[in-house]
């Protein structure tokens, strides 16, 4: 088959963007010919859709007044936005090749560009495209979507976020989302988890990367707590910082925090206060991302690999409040790296079941309206603290525990299993 995966993005260290990769590594070695297809391609190779970036004005000033503070009447929005949705349409047929299978990444859940959701449904219902929308989250899952300001705008929600149909497939990537979408929606769909390349070869120091740590002006013997995710308010960033702040307090060497994801668009505001917070800390927190990318390259500059971070880490935190999966949890576990994370409700539901053995920050978090940031006990971040510091000065122990959490996701969230998944979907595709 000829399968199209297509983003707003790709080529990023984000969540969507790396499970994209993971999908077209899969779905090539089963012999099929994959198309990224995307607004940006970040250096990779696929068909570029200008109207579909996450940089678009037309699409930022949509979002804007769907959801924020209209500046319009309703019959003007609608107007700009159809003129949208034909743009978009029309740039896909200018450039879409024929394919048997257009999977969309959450375009047609999240609710970031509605009138893209509204131009691929039409484009793949009159070209008789069949669509399968990987829904990594969802628009209800996020504050941000939950006022429409518009009649129109809840309508489009309604008949496009997923759209229905013979011809559309869905998939949800945990169990809480499909229970939801069920409930919400009326619509069935298959659980595939992310899941990770754990037959690679492991991330190691080389000559490449034997440098970041001089690059990042981190000494050999300090050290380094890594946190992977982009930088979002649901990543809970401060919390990790609370937690090495604690680390630091009862550590002996120079301990530095390095956040190695971008800080999205919408997110300046809470990037700023991550940035404040940081200078009153007692460690160092390094924003990597200026040489971080999905993978390793020369150009105005050296770029690192995110795997490289892993490389240099003596431990990671994962702290989201909210997410879909988990992509940087599994890689750290690939990694054999040790983990401290906060249980999110789906690190609850889909992840612990499976037995990995993490240092826990408890489930328990508030959000502090005067500072901006999440907050959990002292008492809690302390002994999670020593916990680490124990396990780190014990390699023996160490060693056994990641090692058995590898040996988990490896029988749990690989490659091969993933292979599993799709060809039961390709299957019900091919038979529909």
């Amino acid at each position: 088959m000829r399968i199209g995966l297509l983003h707003f993005r790709v080529g990023e260290t984000d969540g969507v963007s790396l499970e994209m990769e993971k999908w077209k590594t899969v779905l090539e070695r089963m012999n099929h010919e994959v198309i990224y297809i995307a607004g940006e391609l970040n250096q990779c190779a696929g068909v570029k859709i200008p109207s579909l970036s996450m940089k678009n004005e037309t699409n930022l000033w949509i979002h804007t007044n769907a959801f924020e503070k209209p500046s319009t009447d309703e019959t003007t929005f609608a107007k700009v936005f159809e003129k949208y949705v034909e743009q978009i349409y029309a740039e896909l047929e200018k450039k879409m090749p024929t394919i048997d299978l257009l999977v969309v990444n959450n375009v047609l859940s999240l609710g970031f560009n509605l009138a893209a959701a509204v131009a691929i449904t039409r484009y793949a219902q009159r070209k008789r495209t069949k669509l399968l929308g990987h829904h990594h989250d969802f628009y209800w899952e996020r504050e941000r979507y939950s006022k429409p300001q518009y009649n129109f705008v809840q309508e489009i929600l309604d008949n496009y976020f997923p759209p229905k149909g013979n011809d559309i497939f869905h998939i949800t990537i945990n169990n809480l989302a499909k229970k939801e979408l069920l409930q919400r929606k009326g619509v069935e769909s298959k659980v595939v988890p992310n899941v990770f390349d754990f037959d690679q070869p492991a991330w190691a120091i080389d000559d490449y990367n034997r440098d970041l740590r001089k690059t990042l002006n981190i000494d050999e013997n300090d050290l380094v707590i890594l946190h992977g995710t982009r930088i979002v308010q649901r990543k809970a960033i401060e919390i990790a910082m609370d937690f090495v702040e604690e680390l630091k307090a009862i550590e002996s060497r120079t301990v530095h925090f390095v956040i190695a994801g971008f800080a999205e668009k919408e997110s300046q505001q809470y990037y700023e206060r991550l940035v404040k917070k940081a200078q009153a800390m007692s460690f160092t927190t390094h924003f990597a991302h200026p040489i971080v990318r999905q993978s390793r390259h020369l150009n105005d500059r050296k770029y690192y690999s995110l795997w490289d971070t892993y490389v240099v880490a003596d431990a990671v935190t994962y702290t989201s409040v909210l997410e879909g999966w988990g992509n940087q949890l599994i890689e750290a576990v690939f990694a054999r790296k040790p983990l401290v994370v906060f249980e999110y409700p789906v690190y609850k539901s889909d992840i612990a079941p499976l037995g990995f053995d993490f240092i826990s920050l408890s489930d328990k978090a508030v959000y502090n309206e005067k500072t901006g940031f999440y907050e959990i006990d002292r008492s809690v971040l302390q002994k999670a603290a020593l916990k680490l510091k124990e396990l780190l000065s014990n390699q023996e122990i160490l060693q056994e525990k990641v090692q058995r959490n590898y040996y988990i996701g490896k029988k749990h969230l690989s490659l091969e299993n993933l292979r599993e998944c799709i060809n039961e979907i390709l299957i019900t595709v091919a038979s529909s």
